[in-house]
Order: C-alpha cells, then sequence, then structure tokens
C-alpha cells in the first residue's frame, strides 16, 4: 500500500507542481500585459499632456497679440484726439485774438464817436464784476 501511496502522493506533487508553473506563468503574462497597458496608458497621457500645453501656449500667444494690437489702436486713438484738441484749442486761440482785436477796433471806433458813452459803460461794467467778485468772495466764506 505503501507503493500506491507513494505513487498517489507524487501524482499529487506533480499536479501541484504543474499548477503552481501554470499560474506563475498566468501571472506573468498578466504581469507583462498590464505593464504594456500601464505603458500605453503613461504614452497617452504623455500625448494628452503635450497636446494640452500646445493649446495653452497657442490661446497665450493669441492672447499676447491681440493685447498687443488693442495697446496699439488705444494709443494711435489717443495720439489722434491729442492732436485734434491741440488743432482745436490753437483753433480756439487764434479766434479769440481775432475777436479780441475786433472788439478793440470797435471800442476804438465807438470812442472816437462818443467818448462818454463808452466810459459810462466801461464804469457799469467794471462795477457789475466787482459786484460778482463781492458775491463770490461772501459766497465763499459764509458759515
Amino acid at each position: 500500500m505503501t507503493d500506491a501511496t507513494d505513487k498517489k502522493t507524487a501524482d499529487l506533487d506533480d499536479r501541484v507542481e504543474e499548477a503552481v508553473e501554470n499560474a506563475m506563468a498566468a501571472a506573468d503574462a498578466a504581469a507583462d500585459d498590464a505593464g504594456d497597458r500601464i505603458d500605453d496608458l503613461a504614452d497617452a497621457a504623455s500625448d494628452a499632456i503635450g497636446k494640452a500645453t500646445a493649446a495653452a501656449s497657442e490661446a497665450a500667444s493669441k492672447a499676447t497679440a491681440a493685447a498687443s494690437e488693442a495697446a496699439s489702436k488705444a494709443t494711435a486713438a489717443a495720439a489722434d484726439a491729442a492732436s485734434q484738441a491741440k488743432a482745436l484749442a490753437a483753433d480756439a486761440v487764434d479766434d479769440a485774438g481775432e475777436f479780441i482785436d475786433d472788439a478793440s477796433d470797435w471800442i476804438q471806433e465807438k470812442y472816437r464817436e462818443n467818448p462818454a458813452l463808452v466810459l459810462g459803460v466801461a464804469a457799469a461794467v467794471g462795477a457789475v464784476l466787482l459786484v460778482g467778485v463781492g458775491a463770490i468772495v461772501r459766497a465763499i466764506t459764509r458759515d
């Protein structure tokens, strides 16, 4: 009975050894498969990160270009507005000079015709200016 038992034990040992080898081979195959899948996932993630980085870089470049263009347009508009304001101010000064010259000529002409009237009007205008300045000073100093 010992030989039969030994044979069964040897058979069982062979089967266990074969099952362990099969399990180890299956585990190695699964590990290789998992490693391949991890490598594929890592490659896909790397590609996605590269594409996202490129898209972000492109968006930043476009935003910088748009900001630069807007700044250039704003600078040009400000320069144009300043130029127009300068031209308008020069025209206003010229017009005021012409008005003063015309008014001076008119006052001289009226003074030659009727000096008392011109002096009376000048005194009245002076009095009105004094009253106006006095009213402003009084309004400022009032509590």
